[in-house]
């Protein structure tokens, strides 16, 4: 993969380094991960102030794309909501591959090598 030399604020590159710290990505990776997220967010049709409104939990913010009018909305759901609905999710695909409808495998992230490998206390896999 070749690069480019690009300048950039002393404020953004230290702001790059501390957020890339955190999510163990070099100065220059964060810049590009941010570059990404804005090309993404521009090719999607969402202005800036859009996409703020949907991640402060507005009801509704709608697209602006010339190929597609839709509407992106977030509901603010509790903690216990979350929880009980992966332990749902666990337990259809629990049954699924009990069934044999899906097998163990296709269920795993990880190769038949490293599940073996895996130890996980009190798992239902």
């Amino acid at each position: 993969m070749s690069s480019n030399s690009v300048r950039v604020s002393a404020e953004l590159f230290q702001s790059a380094q501390e957020q890339g710290t955190d999510m163990m990505r070099s100065a220059a990776q964060q810049v590009e991960h941010w570059a990404r997220l804005g090309k993404a967010l521009e090719e999607a049709g969402l202005s800036t102030g859009e996409m703020l409104a949907v991640l402060r939990g507005a009801v509704a913010a709608t697209t602006k794309s010339s190929r597609t009018k839709r509407a992106l909305s977030v509901e603010v759901v509790s903690e216990e909501e979350l929880w009980a609905h992966k332990r749902a999710k666990q337990a259809k695909d629990i049954a699924n591959v009990d069934s044999g409808k899906v097998s163990a495998m296709a269920m795993g992230w990880f190769s038949s090598k490293r599940i073996k490998q895996a130890e996980i206390p009190n798992s239902p896999y």
